[in-house]
């Protein structure tokens, strides 16, 4: 993590503390029992990510165009700029032409296999 980005967090809330470590929770139930919908209520964050979008405008634009696009969840990868995406089998392509045209879109399957050793 860099300096700047340790610069723009701040004292947090233990009610804001709470609420993303619950969530932690409701995200490993969520992809170990395929919810969607848990998944979505899972990636809503309270520490970090409105302070770091501040500086990275273009991400807060690129995770909204992809919610509206039909994602089911994204966050901000670490602090930013990056952002991932969940979406349904068949939508990547077509959420990743919604994003905005600053960045760059890089579509991943997800692994069903795990590590293998070769």
């Amino acid at each position: 993590m860099t300096a700047a980005a340790l610069a723009v967090l701040v004292a947090i809330p233990l009610a804001d503390a709470a609420f993303n470590i619950a969530h932690t929770a409701l995200l490993v139930g969520a992809l170990n029992s395929g919810d969607l919908e848990a998944l979505a209520a899972a990636t809503a964050d309270r520490l970090h990510q409105d302070l770091r979008f501040a500086a990275v405008p273009h991400s807060r634009a690129a995770l909204d165009a992809g919610l509206s696009a039909g994602a089911i969840c994204g966050w901000l990868s670490g602090s930013g700029p990056s952002v991932a995406m969940f979406c349904r089998a068949g939508e990547a392509e077509r959420i990743a032409q919604s994003l905005p045209v600053e960045g760059a879109a890089k579509v991943l399957d997800i692994d069903t296999v795990g590590a293998r050793l070769l």
